[in-house]
């Protein structure tokens, strides 16, 4: 049986929880609150909020602690000694359990001790409905009113005090004080609870759900409906008649609970008028969904208040439903469950013999119900739905099967989208409740399954999903009603209909509803053909995954002859036409596989289907077809190899193997293949293509002239995914039809033009195109070629300037401008290059393989090369592209080709290369190069010539997977453990300058760390890695790429004081040597964001004695430029210089504080006139002489940076 592989059986979900953990946490938390004004108090909050929210999706957890949680908090709300703010706080953290356990939960848990009544109606007056910040407060209080009202005492008694109408006035005839400030104390507790009821149901905020919520069990006590329910009534009413659209929520919300929990007898007398008012309202005309919800809740409750509750008599009973039964059960058991579950009532409609009374406003509420199951909206559907079942199970059979007629009816192509689901809920509502007697099935099953794949396009997008996820609860209903015989005449049609969709359905929810409801239907009817086998296969996670079920699932489906043709069927109907195009691959791709299980089916019947639909004007229905066809003829001929000699019948006719030598010739006469559309087509010819080569089946002259000239124009298509189709279908062509002398002249003609139109240099995708072809060839094409083939490769896996180095070639000058940024195109020439190279092999007993040095040697210099490239445009390093292909291209080769062929010096070169990448900037080429160099060290048998190999099989892993070469924390401090090695150090900190001195503040981090660490735990070896950094710097200099970030590098190398025993070194020349290359790569540049990095440099060098007066020489030459920035930047830099390193100078101490003074304290923005006096001022105190720069650049407009060239020759003046 087919099974989920990734998941274990004693595996489940990881984020189950067992038990509330957190509780001491969140006491902790509650006890520590701070009043909601505080500061520091939303961060509790979210702190608070993100703990219980976990559980949200388990929240039956909480049930043990919600004692202890609300004792907690009350007590914080009764505590009257406490600040506002903290009370406010409390209701907060309250309602956030109300959230994730749901109130109707949560009320159960809160006191309703009679002294709560008064304290919380008190607080609940006091508060502002209008005020935004703290109206938690008042849900909260409205929840806890709720559950107090319900105490078992007559309100009236709950008063200190009767008020009557002829109460007697003081005899001073004063008025009492305290009621003027408290008008709510003349009122008894019902009118102030009333009077809070009408308040909060008529705002805007979330109140008004609980309001309505209060309302309905305040309002039908027996001591109040009598006094204050029709009020309530006649005042929501008058609310709604004049404006609807300003109509408030929560009234409508009341009425719908107080009909929902109030007794029948007590709303009889209202529902005339509430219909009446209700009906008027239409609220169905307006876009107010959450008002229309509300609506139809109301308008189904009046229905069943008008009708007396009451199970109808003449409702289909299942009887027995027993799951061993099912399993289990034997022809005699199933006779006995047929007569026992198919009795009906013997008294027929009436069950009880009573008569049923519908009184005439049941019309108009059924009529609302059905024109409510047409609503644009899902969840007015859905209650429409439950309102059409409720109702309905009132009524008298005939009455009952007028309505659902009605709903059956609404299923017919002219209704909309809405309609189909609605109706299908409806239905599925029907059945569950027994009313959908068995003789329905008939006309229902085929209605049915039009739903089950309802699919319709609607613009650029598809309707369908809701209605075929409404279908499988439609089957998922009727498998819990009705009894295995009544069902049996059905069960072909909705079992394969159930799979179908579980398997090919495009939406993943749909997919699982199906697989649910064929196992509902499994376990509940037990007459499911082969059911037990495929639940198991068909599971929540198999249908999960797309591809899984159309590839894999499917076929295990298929293997069962009742389900093979409904499969094929449905796929050649309704798939290969599909409006996705990753549906319709699918679709071919399971075609291909459906084949094996009826290879005469697919050869007489589906392929003719296909060919048919080649012809139709639909460009989405001529694509899916044509990979159909491609799939299925390269499935039957694979069957006919492995049954060759076998007497079998033949599957790849004669007139099938004319059709397919027409197809394509017919649509290039045609001309198809222009515009949008024949985008499109070009995709699905050369698949179509590919497949017949690898079917090898009988071609003519034409067809292939015909095949050659499609790929070649699909090779040259800006789109990748078509020139990638053409590659592919150019190799099979080949390797199927191109083998023979006397394909020889016609092989040299392609390459010979494959290999001119690589030389273009007007588009990149026209070189990409001819060079995937160029790797693709066979050997018999390439073996012959070899020569021109590898030199057109070489040279374009180059950059140009490598290629005049290595070829000698000189390119004009164009071209070199135009392919300078042709990185793609040079990344395809390494992949053809290394497909040519495994395609050869390394044969040593034939001259043409790269088992011959020669050619062996020409292409590993090749990769090296492509290693180097580090192209930048707008899109960034697109050299990574080029670097990465040949990492892949090289540990291909090294791990592949004899060991003897290695030279040492190349293999060293190639660790070396993987080393540099493994610690530059780019974290998806870093991963790759340590990924690929782990595997190379760590390969068996070992690679010849690695130095150092058993130190590095100390450092490494054996598992490669045991590294997340992602991560910057994980690779660096490997690397770095290298640097003890002379043999790999040097270019090794090349490429760690480049991710220090980037501005990746992780990257830098990471990386940094590990250096700084290796350097202070192997202080030996600083000396000599110091010298290695100054090769990099003196090997790169105006090299930008390698310099801006270089300097960065140093800046944080030489701050970080790990490399202070050479600084310090007077016989150390390496701060000697960095000034030196600093003077270099700044003389006469004119970047200024060289020169800012360049000034960090400098001033980081003021702690090494004896470059300290030419370094405050240099950094006063920086604080007379023209540029505003660099006089900033430098005056910045230069103070904190001298505040760390200020001893380190020969700076007078007395003038030092008045140095720092005037840097930090001049505005460096001012004019140069400004500027310099203060300059020179600074020279004069510091012991310098003030810069000279000759009379025509002061006089000149020119950048500042030319005085830096007049500084550095005046600098040289100024003694040590």
């Amino acid at each position: 049986m087919l099974q989920c592989e990734e998941l274990k059986d004693e595996e489940g979900p990881s984020n189950t929880l067992e038990q509330f953990t957190e509780l001491e946490q969140i006491l902790g938390m509650i006890d520590t609150m701070k009043a909601c004004d505080a500061p520091g108090f939303e961060r509790d909050y979210q702190q608070y909020t993100e703990l219980l929210s976990r559980y949200q999706e388990q929240p039956h957890l909480l049930d043990p602690q919600l004692d202890v949680l609300l004792q907690r908090l009350l007590a914080i709300v009764r505590n009257k000694v406490l600040p506002e703010g903290l009370i406010h706080s409390a209701f907060k953290y309250m309602y956030i359990i109300s959230k994730v356990r749901t109130y109707k939960v949560l009320v159960k848990f809160l006191p309703h001790e009679l002294s709560d009544l008064e304290f919380a109606l008190e607080m609940l007056e006091r508060q502002n409905p209008k005020e935004c910040n703290h109206w938690e407060t008042r849900y909260m209080l409205l929840l806890w009113m709720s559950i107090l009202v319900l105490n078992p005492f007559h309100m009236s008694r709950l008063d200190a005090y009767t008020i009557t109408s002829n109460e007697s006035a003081p005899a001073n005839n004063c008025v009492d004080s305290a009621k003027l400030m408290n008008p709510t104390q003349n009122k008894s507790k019902m009118e102030r609870i009333f009077d809070l009821c009408r308040l909060y149901t008529s705002t805007s905020d979330t109140c008004s759900d609980i309001a309505a919520y209060l309302a309905a069990k305040y309002l039908v006590r027996a001591d109040i409906k009598e006094v204050y329910l029709e009020r309530y009534l006649d005042w929501v009413i008058s609310q709604h008649q004049l404006e609807t659209s300003d109509a408030k929520f929560g009234e409508l919300a009341a009425i719908s609970a107080i009909l929902k929990h109030g007794k029948r007898e007590d709303l009889i007398p209202y529902v005339d008028k509430l219909l009446k008012w209700v009906v008027g309202l239409q609220y169905k005309d307006s876009n107010d969904f959450l008002k229309y919800k509300s609506y139809i809740k109301i308008v189904q409750r009046i229905g069943l208040v008008y009708l007396k509750p009451r199970l109808a008599g003449w409702r289909y009973k299942r009887g027995t439903r027993s799951l061993a039964m099912n399993l289990n059960k034997t022809n005699s058991a199933a006779t006995d469950e047929r007569a026992s579950g198919n009795d009906q009532d013997p008294e027929g409609e009436g069950g009880d013999g009573e008569e049923i009374v519908v009184p005439d406003a049941i019309e108009e509420v059924i009529e609302e119900l059905l024109q409510a199951l047409r609503s644009g909206g899902s969840d007015i559907r859905w209650s429409a739905a439950k309102g059409v079942g409720r109702v309905t199970n009132r009524l008298s059979k005939e009455l009952a099967d007028e309505v659902i007629g009605s709903v059956i009816d609404i299923l017919n192509p002219l209704e909309p989208h809405e309609a189909w689901h609605g109706a299908c809920l409806a239905l599925a509502e029907l059945a569950k409740r027994g009313l959908l007697l068995p003789h329905r099935l008939r006309t229902l099953v085929p209605l049915l399954m039009q739903a089950l794949f309802y699919d319709e396009m609607k613009g650029y997008m598809s309707v369908g999903q809701h209605i075929r996820d409404s279908a499988c609860y439609m089957c998922w209903a009727f498998a819990r009603a009705y009894n295995p015989a009544d069902f049996q005449p059905f069960v072909e049609q909705i079992s394969s209909g159930l799979l179908t969709v579980a398997v090919f359905d495009r939406e993943i929810n749909c997919r699982r509803a199906a697989a649910a409801a064929f196992q509902e239907s499994v376990g509940r009817l037990g007459n499911f053909p082969h059911g037990i086998e495929i639940c198991t296969a068909t599971d929540f996670f198999s249908v999960g995954m797309r591809q899984n079920s159309y590839l894999k699932v499917s076929d295990f489906i298929a293997q069962f002859e009742e389900y093979q043709k409904p499969l094929i069927d449905h796929l050649v109907e309704k798939k290969v036409n599909h409006w996705d195009t990753t549906i319709r691959e699918l679709a071919a791709k399971a075609l291909h596989n459906l084949t094996f299980r009826a290879p005469e089916y697919m050869s007489a019947v589906v392929l003719g289907q296909l060919f048919g639909k080649t012809e139709s004007i639909d460009i989405n229905m001529r694509h899916g077809t044509v990979m159909a066809i491609g799939e299925i003829t390269l499935a039957l001929s694979e069957i006919e190899q492995k049954e060759e000699g076998i007497a079998s019948k033949k599957l790849l006719t004669n007139q099938l193997l004319s059709e397919l030598n027409e197809l394509l010739p017919t649509y290039v006469l045609r001309d198809s293949f222009r515009g949008m559309s024949g985008e499109i087509m070009k995709h699905c010819c050369t698949d179509f293509i590919k497949n017949c080569s690898m079917a090898r089946i009988e071609t003519s002259k034409m067809c292939l002239e015909c095949w050659q000239y499609i790929v070649d124009k699909c090779l040259l298509n800006k789109a990748l995914a078509i020139r990638e189709g053409a590659t592919d279908a150019f190799a099979e062509l080949c390797r199927s039809y191109y083998k023979g002398d006397e394909h020889a002249a016609t092989n040299a003609e392609i390459i010979h033009g494959y290999l001119k139109g690589a030389n273009n240099h007007l588009e990149e995708y026209i070189r990409m195109g001819y060079i995937s072809a160029l790797g693709a060839l066979p050997d018999f094409m390439i073996a012959p070629h070899l020569d021109d083939i590898l030199e057109s490769l070489i040279k374009h896996s180059l950059t140009p300037t490598q290629a005049v180095i290595t070829t000698g070639e000189m390119l004009n000058q164009h071209e070199n401008l135009v392919t300078g940024t042709w990185s793609e195109s040079r990344r395809d020439s390494v992949k053809a290059l290394s497909h040519v190279v495994h395609t050869l092999g390394f044969d040593k007993n034939t001259e043409v393989s790269f088992g011959n040095p020669k050619y062996f040697n020409k292409v590993v210099d090749c990769f090296l090369q492509s290693l180097d490239e580090y192209t930048l445009d707008n899109r960034g390093d697109i050299g990574a592209w080029v670097r990465e292909a040949a990492m892949n291209a090289l540990f291909q080769l090294i791990t592949t080709c004899p060991k003897e062929l290695l030279q040492p010096e190349q293999v060293h070169k190639i660790i070396l290369g993987f080393m540099q990448q493994a610690v530059e900037k780019i974290d998806r080429t870093r991963g790759l190069a340590g990924r690929l160099f782990c595997q190379i060290i760590t390969t068996t048998p070992h690679i010849p010539h690695i130095r150092h190999h058993a130190r590095l099989l100390e450092v490494f892993p054996a598992d490669f997977n045991s590294v997340l070469w992602l991560f910057a924390d994980q690779t660096f401090p490997l690397f770095c453990s290298l640097l003890e090695l002379p043999d790999y150090s040097q270019r090794l900190l090349l490429g760690l300058s480049a991710s220090i001195g980037q501005l990746t503040e992780s990257l830098i981090k990471h990386s940094s760390a590990a250096l700084f660490e290796f350097l202070r735990t192997h202080p030996a070896e600083v000396p000599r890695l110091c010298k290695e950094v100054v090769a990099n710097f003196q090997d790169n200099v105006m090299n930008e790429r390698v310099t801006y970030p270089m300097l960065n590098f140093l800046e944080i190398l030489i701050s970080s004081g790990s490399i202070n025993v050479v600084l310090l070194d007077e016989e150390n020349t390496f701060g000697e040597d960095i000034y030196r290359l600093l003077n270099l790569e700044t003389k006469g540049h004119k970047k200024l964001y060289k020169l800012i990095s360049s000034i960090s440099v400098y001033c980081q060098l003021v702690q090494v004695p004896y470059l300290c007066k030419r370094i405050l020489s240099k950094m006063a030459i920086f604080l007379g430029l023209t540029h505003v920035h660099v006089r900033k930047t430098s005056a910045t830099k230069f103070y904190e210089a001298l505040a760390l390193h200020g001893d380190a100078c020969d700076i007078p101490e007395e003038n030092m504080d008045e140095i720092l003074n005037l840097l930090s304290e001049t505005d460096w923005g001012l004019p140069l006139i400004a500027v310099r006096p203060i300059r020179n001022q600074l020279c004069e105190l510091m012991g310098i002489k003030p810069p000279v720069s000759g009379a025509a650049v002061a006089n000149s407009d020119t950048a500042g940076v030319a005085e830096v060239g007049a500084g550095v020759s005046a600098a040289v003046r100024i003694p040590k």
